[in-house]
C-alpha cells in the first residue's frame, strides 16, 4: 500500500513539473497577418496574450513579433474581421483572418421626420413654371413669306433688291439670338429655383407660413451667382445665418 502511494505521489509530482516546464517553454513568434478573402496584408491587428494579458500590434504590412509560452493563448482582433484564437506552439508563419459581415437594418433617408410631414410638404409644394413662350417675332407667316401668283406658283417676295434681303435676314438673325438668350435665361432661372425655393427655406428654418417665407427670402436677397456656385449645404448654412439676423431684427 505504501509503495502504491509513493508511486502515485511521484507520478503526480512528475506531471506537475512537466506542466510547469511546458508553461515556461518560450516560443519566438514572427508571423504575418493576411485577409482570407484576397490575401491582402492587414495592418494594426491587436494580438493579446490571454494568459499573461500582454499584447502587441502588427505593423502596416501585417508583420509582428511576439515571445510567448507554448501553452499561452493568443487572440487576434481588428475592426472588420472575425476574432481568432491560437495557442502559442501552433501559430503558423502566415495567419489568415476572415472578413466580418455586419448586418445593418434597412432604413430610408428622407429630409422629413415622418410620412405625414412629407405628405404635407408634397401637397404644399410650389412648382416653378419653366414653360417657354415662343417669341413670335422670329417667325414669318405664309402671307409674309409667299405671294400667290396667277400661274399657281409661290415665291418669296422681297422688295428693294440685295440691300433689303440683307436687312431682312439681319433682323431675323438678331431676333433668333435674342430668343436663344431668353431660353438660356429661363433655363438658368429654373435651375436656380431647384436649389433655392420655399421648400428649402422651410426645411432649414422654423418658418411655415407661405407669406412669411417669401418675406424672409426677399430679406436674404441671395444673388444668382451665389446660388449657382454654392452647394446645398452652403445654401442651407447661409439661410440659417440669415434667419438669425432676420429674427434679431424684428
Amino acid at each position: 500500500m505504501k509503495n502504491l502511494q509513493k508511486t502515485g505521489f511521484f507520478l503526480l509530482l512528475s506531471l506537475t513539473v512537466n506542466t510547469l516546464f511546458a508553461q515556461f517553454n518560450k516560443v519566438e513568434i514572427s508571423a504575418k497577418i493576411l485577409s482570407e478573402k484576397d490575401s491582402s496584408a492587414i495592418g494594426f491587428v491587436h494580438i493579446i496574450n490571454l494568459t499573461t494579458k500582454h499584447g502587441v500590434i502588427s505593423d502596416y504590412n501585417g508583420h509582428f513579433n511576439f515571445t510567448v509560452n507554448e501553452t499561452d493563448t493568443l487572440k487576434f482582433s481588428v475592426l472588420g474581421y472575425e476574432h481568432l484564437k491560437l495557442v502559442g506552439n501552433i501559430i503558423p508563419k502566415t495567419i489568415y483572418l476572415t472578413p466580418k459581415n455586419y448586418e445593418l437594418e434597412e432604413f430610408t433617408v428622407i429630409p422629413y421626420k415622418d410620412y405625414e410631414e412629407f405628405k404635407e410638404a408634397f401637397i404644399n409644394l410650389i412648382l416653378i413654371d419653366s414653360s417657354l413662350q415662343i417669341n413670335q417675332s422670329i417667325f414669318m407667316f405664309d402671307e409674309d413669306l409667299y405671294l400667290y401668283r396667277n400661274n399657281e406658283r409661290f415665291g418669296i417676295v422681297i422688295e428693294g433688291g440685295i440691300s433689303k434681303l440683307y436687312d431682312y435676314f439681319s433682323k431675323h438673325g438678331k431676333s433668333k439670338m435674342r430668343y436663344e438668350e431668353l431660353i438660356a435665361r429661363d433655363r438658368y432661372k429654373s435651375y436656380l429655383a431647384t436649389k433655392y425655393n420655399n421648400l428649402v427655406v422651410a426645411s432649414a428654418t422654423p418658418l411655415t407660413d407661405k407669406s412669411e417665407i417669401e418675406a424672409f427670402m426677399k430679406y436674404c436677397d441671395f444673388t444668382d451667382e451665389f446660388i449657382s456656385k454654392s452647394n446645398d449645404y452652403e445654401i442651407i448654412k447661409e439661410i440659417q445665418v440669415k434667419y438669425k439676423e432676420y429674427t434679431a431684427s424684428k
